[in-house]
C-alpha cells in the first residue's frame, strides 16, 4: 500500500498531526519496518508496540498511527490501532476491487488456499495470504501487500474463538468462499465441537450480496450448511455423488475432473487419499467460480509439491523417506495423515508431538490416535508428549518415550534405512521442522 497519510484521515475518524507524508508499507513490527513504512504498534497480553515506536522511526518508519500522542513525526491517533489496522485494509481492498475468494476449515486451508492461487495466478494476478497469517492481524497484513494490479485475492481465515471469522469476512467482503470441513480443534477456547461449528459457519454470512459457496456432498455437515445458504449460490464437490465437481479415474498419480463448465479433463496427482482429493476438488471449484478452466488447471498440478510442513514427502537419512507433517496437528489431520502413510507401504512408523489446545480431552485423543495408528498398521510410534506413557499402553507394540527432540533424533537416525516411512506431525508450538531438518539428508 501506497498513499499520503492523509487519505485514511477520514477511514480513521482522525485527522494528521505534524505533518502529511507519503508512506509505502504497513508494518506491525519494528523489527520489519522498511524505509517509508506506516507502523501501526498493536498491544497484547504480554506486550505494547507503542514501546518500539522509537525503534520503528530509527528503521524507517515516516509515520505512526498511534493510541498515544507523539512528537515530532507524523501521526494519526486513534483509539484502537487494531481496528485502525483492519479498516485501513478493509479500504484498501475496496480500493483494488478484487475477486476475494475465502477458505476456512479445521484442515486443509493452507494447502487449499495455496492450490487455489497456483491455478488462478496462471491468469489473472492473484495476491494469496502471506505465510500463515490468517487472523485478524495477519490477514489485514496480507490485504495490505497487494499491489493494485492484483485481480483475485486467495485469503484463508482461521479461527480460534467465536466471532473470529465474522471478523475476517467483515474486513475481506468475499465473493467466492468454501467451509472444507470441521472437527474438534482449539477446544480449549472454543469449548466444544458446535462452537467450532457455530464459528466457521460465520464465513456464510449475509452481506447483502450473493455468495458462491463451495460445499462437500461428502460430508456429514452437508444437509446443515445448505439449510445455512439459502440465499447464497452452492456448488458442490463430492467423491462419491453427482455433483458440480466431481473426481473419476482415479490413479495412483492422475485422475479426471468433471465441471460445470467443461468436459472431463485429467491432473497430476502426488497423493490418492480422500481427503488430499477433497483438497484438489475444493481449489479447482473456487478457481473455476473465479473465471479458471483446465488450460489454467492442468498446468498448476504439474510438478506441485505439497506445502511445507504439510505431507511433504522428503529424501530422508539412509534412504529413509521422511514425511514432513510438522507445521500442526489435531485429530482428524492426524488420522487423516496416518493413513496417508499406509498408503506408502510397509515399515510406517510414526514421530508423534503433542496436539496442543485439545483442554481436559487432551490425554483421551492422543490414547484414541495410538489406538488408531496400531489399528492401522504402524510399527513404531516415537513419541514426545505429555501424555507418553497412556500413548504407549494404548499403542501395545514398539513404542520409545522421550521428553527432549534432541534424544529423540540420535535414538532413531541409526534406525533409519531404505523402505522406511516415517511421518513427523505435531502441533505448531513443537517446532517438529527441527526434527525434520535432522533426518533429511
Amino acid at each position: 500500500m501506497k498513499t499520503n497519510l492523509s487519505k485514511i484521515e477520514n477511514i480513521l475518524n482522525s485527522t494528521v498531526s505534524y505533518s502529511d507524508v507519503l508512506f509505502d508499507g504497513v508494518s506491525t513490527d519494528s523489527r520489519t519496518v522498511v524505509l517509508n513504512n506506516l507502523f501501526i504498534p498493536l498491544s497484547g497480553d504480554k506486550y505494547d508496540g507503542h514501546d518500539y515506536i522509537d525503534d520503528a522511526v530509527d528503521n524507517g518508519a515516516v509515520a505512526i498511527i498511534s493510541e498515544k500522542a507523539l512528537q515530532d513525526i507524523p501521526h494519526i491517533k486513534v483509539n484502537n490501532t487494531l481496528n485502525a489496522l483492519n479498516k485501513i485494509s478493509s479500504y484498501y481492498l475496496q480500493e483494488i476491487n478484487p475477486t476475494v475468494i475465502s477458505v476456512t476449515g479445521t484442515n486443509g486451508k493452507t494447502t487449499v488456499t495455496d492450490m487455489t492461487a497456483r491455478i488462478t495466478s496462471n491468469f489473472k494476478k492473484t495476491l494469496k495470504t502471506y505465510k500463515n497469517f490468517n487472523n485478524n492481524i495477519g490477514l489485514p497484513l496480507s490485504i495490505l501487500q497487494a499491489k493494485k494490479s492484483d485481480e483475485i485475492f486467495v485469503l484463508e481465515m482461521g479461527a480460534s474463538k467465536r466471532g473470529d471469522i465474522k471478523e475476517l469476512v467483515e474486513i475481506a467482503r468475499p465473493q467466492i468462499v468454501a467451509l472444507l470441513n470441521v472437527s474438534e480443534a482449539h477446544l480449549e477456547t472454543f469449548e466444544s465441537l458446535e462452537n467450532i461449528l457455530l464459528t466457521k459457519e460465520e464465513i456464510f454470512l449475509n452481506q447483502g450480496y450473493k455468495k458462491t459457496v463451495i460445499l462437500n456432498k461428502d460430508d456429514q455437515y452437508y444437509d446443515r450448511w445448505v439449510g445455512k445458504n439459502n440465499t447464497n449460490n452452492i456448488k458442490t464437490i463430492s467423491l462419491t455423488e453427482k455433483a458440480d465437481y466431481t473426481a473419476i479415474d482415479i490413479s495412483s498419480n492422475s485422475m479426471s475432473v468433471k465441471t460445470p463448465y467443461e468436459s472431463e479433463f485429467q491432473i497430476n496427482i502426488t497423493n490418492n487419499e480422500s481427503f488430499h482429493l477433497m483438497n484438489l476438488l475444493f481449489s479447482i471449484a473456487l478457481a473455476c467460480e473465479s473465471g479458471a478452466r483446465s488450460d489454467h488447471i492442468i498446468p498448476a498440478f504439474k510438478n506441485y509439491n505439497n506445502v511445507e510442513g504439510r505431507f511433504r514427502i522428503c529424501n530422508g537419512f539412509n534412504n529413509s523417506s521422511i514425511i514432513d507433517s510438522s507445521y500442526n496437528a489435531n485429530p482428524a489431520s492426524f488420522r487423516a495423515s496416518i493413513d496417508s502413510l499406509m498408503s506408502m507401504g510397509s515399515n510406517s512408523w510414526v514421530i508423534m508431538g503433542q496436539m496442543g489446545e485439545l483442554g481436559a480431552q487432551s490425554e483421551k485423543h492422543h490414547v484414541e490416535l495410538a489406538h488408531y495408528a496400531a489399528k492401522k498398521g504402524v510399527e513404531k510410534l516415537f513419541v514426545l508428549t505429555e501424555h507418553n506413557e497412556a500413548i504407549s499402553q494404548a499403542f501395545n507394540r514398539e513404542t520409545y518415550s522421550f521428553s527432549k527432540k534432541s534424544d529423540l533424533v540420535r535414538f532413531i537416525k541409526p534406525l533409519l534405512k531404505n523402505n522406511t516411512n516415517v511421518l513427523i506431525k505435531a502441533s505448531r508450538y513443537m517446532k517438529f521442522e527441527t526434527i525434520v531438518d535432522e533426518l533429511i539428508s
